[in-house]
């Protein structure tokens, strides 16, 4: 991985569980999306991992936490057909992967960290599109982290109006091979 400040082949990755201790873990710094809210608050990432509507992944280097990932199914709507094949496919949606939340450590932003979470999650949707279908990762973010996602190749898709101001939708399509 180009300009990493840490070795990937450290990097461990596991589903979060009820008994983790996250207290060390801070992603305070420049949180408006509520990143740090939702990995420490009891009745948030773990509730909504028991319900099921988003799994969290926790990505530990040397026995540290330096970042978690949130993943759902989601979809996109789909406004044209498959240009490349003769036989008219139709459908009404994209399957596709939902990047719920994203987080970095304090102390390993701007260290390739992010980047490795987006890879990541990109790995397990080409993975799932074998599996179930899934053409594309998408997320939704904030304008002030616009320009990290178009650096790990997502494009800008729709604004979006929210209670606490514009939100913006970006996705990556999958490359299939």
């Amino acid at each position: 991985m180009p300009n990493a400040d840490f070795e990937s082949n450290k990097i461990t990755v596991k589903q979060l569980a009820f008994s983790d201790d996250l207290s060390a873990f801070k992603c305070d710094q420049d949180d408006r999306l509520g990143c740090d809210d939702f990995i420490h608050n009891e009745d948030e990432a773990k509730l909504f991992q028991k319900e099921r509507h988003g799994i969290t992944y926790l990505f530990s280097y040397e026995g540290n936490v330096i970042g978690y990932v949130t993943l759902a199914m989601s979809s996109i709507p789909a406004k044209r057909m498959d240009k490349r094949s003769k036989e008219l496919v139709s459908l009404k949606f994209y399957p596709s992967l939902l990047i719920g939340r994203l987080a970095v450590g304090n102390n390993w932003r701007r260290k390739g960290v992010g980047r490795y979470l987006c890879d990541w999650c990109l790995g397990i949707a080409m993975a799932l599109s074998e599996k179930v279908g899934c053409r594309y990762v998408i997320v939704e973010t904030d304008q002030n982290n616009v320009n990290f996602y178009e650096n790990c190749d997502f494009k800008l898709g729709k604004e979006l109006e929210e209670d606490k101001g514009k939100a913006m939708w970006m996705y990556q399509r999958i490359t299939l091979e």
